[in-house]
């Protein structure tokens, strides 16, 4: 059952892109009748090229029965020719991506079935299109089907996302209670225990253990409610939310006595960003900084400034600490790769992908100080 809205707005966007407009419906008028006469040939063509290929028979033949395919495949065929992409078939190929995701279809071969359409399609123009008309037809139908194509693709992606994050909500909230009764059992059994005990020191380790498991889950969440919907940016003031993030490390007690240098010139002070995920980008950048910097002489230093892209600005946030390994620098925005003992690895990750989906990126490098610098590149607000 799909229980995500369709996404019209997307859809005409991609249709507008493909330049699939009255003009080119127009063009394509006179020639329509000559596709829709052979929805049928297209509905028999389909089983067969589908069924002479050894892992396509095997699902064919287990599903619908072969004379009902190939009539749903001509209705589908000859929609694609009579609908003139109105919402009502909008519809109809949005819900055929997520009918293709319900039987588990391999994408590959949903595009390699597309690639099929083209293939009938310009015999079609070889044999019926006047020669001096087949160019422009072939263009609007290839067109066409790049369309069908997107939303295929678009309706994959949207409903085994969906799927996913599923799966790893219903883990977390499964995680989340026996993570809630072992921390308190474990911390009335501590209490009880003398605390120069072996058995104190034990308590201590499984309690920090069961802290990060905690961590975990709200990073997971956290990670899992990006894909929730799209990125909503808006004019923010880097100083602003670099404070908020600031005060949220100190009350973790991640940068007590840690020297904290912030320095935001002018002209560089204000990105277009989700709010949301400003602040969230910043706590987790600002926390990995606090945890590596050196234990000596902590320090964390934020700059901002140009971009090689002149469309954003830099914010540039280092720490004095151990310079990272070049394996671990390679490693360390892959999801649960973590250099520290009780991290989650989940961080930067979730701060790579908040960036992304504000048009932006976040890169990580050695500091020729020592230690490491995280640049984060999020768009700059247009001038007037």
């Amino acid at each position: 059952m799909n229980h995500e809205p369709i996404p019209f707005e997307r859809l005409n966007f991609f249709l507008k892109q493909l330049e699939l407009d009255h003009q080119a419906q127009e063009r394509l008028a006179p020639w329509r009748q000559y596709f829709m006469d052979q929805s049928h040939e297209f509905g028999r063509e389909f089983c067969r090229y589908f069924l002479a290929i050894e892992r396509t028979r095997h699902i064919l033949e287990q599903g619908e029965n072969l004379p009902r395919l190939e009539k749903v495949l001509g209705q589908w065929f000859h929609a694609l020719f009579s609908e003139e992409f109105s919402q009502r078939f909008l519809t109809y190929l949005w819900n055929s991506g997520v009918r293709h995701v319900n039987l588990s279809l391999d994408q590959r071969f949903v595009n390699l079935g597309y690639a099929m359409a083209r293939q009938f399609c310009h015999r079609i123009v070889d044999e019926k299109i006047p020669p001096d008309q087949q160019e422009g037809v072939a263009e609007v139908v290839d067109r066409m089907l790049d369309f069908c194509v997107l939303v295929a693709t678009d309706s994959f992606i949207t409903m085994t996302s969906r799927c996913d994050r599923q799966m790893i909500e219903g883990i977390a909230h499964q995680v989340r209670n026996p993570i809630t009764i072992i921390g308190g059992n474990i911390r009335r059994l501590q209490k009880k225990t003398d605390p120069a005990s072996p058995a104190f020191l034990a308590y201590e380790m499984v309690l920090k253990e069961n802290q990060r498991l905690e961590r975990m889950m709200g990073d997971i969440a956290m990670y899992t409610g990006m894909f929730q919907e799209d990125a909503a940016p808006q004019l923010c003031s880097l100083a602003d939310y670099l404070d908020l993030a600031h005060r949220w490390v100190l009350q973790r007690g991640l940068m007590q006595g840690v020297a904290w240098q912030p320095e935001l010139p002018s002209g560089f002070d204000q990105v277009l960003c989700d709010p949301q995920d400003l602040e969230a980008m910043l706590r987790y950048v600002l926390e990995n900084a606090a945890e590596a910097a050196d234990p000596e002489r902590p320090l964390v230093e934020a700059a901002s400034g140009p971009d090689k892209d002149p469309h954003l600005v830099c914010l540039a946030i280092s720490n004095n600490g151990k310079t990272p390994e070049a394996m671990d620098m390679d490693e360390i925005l892959s999801p649960f790769h973590s250099t520290k003992p009780m991290g989650t690895g989940l961080g930067l990750p979730i701060v790579s992908l908040a960036a992304r989906r504000n048009l932006g990126v976040l890169s990580l490098e050695p500091n020729p100080e020592g230690g490491a610098v995280c640049r984060l590149s999020l768009p700059f607000p247009p001038k007037d």
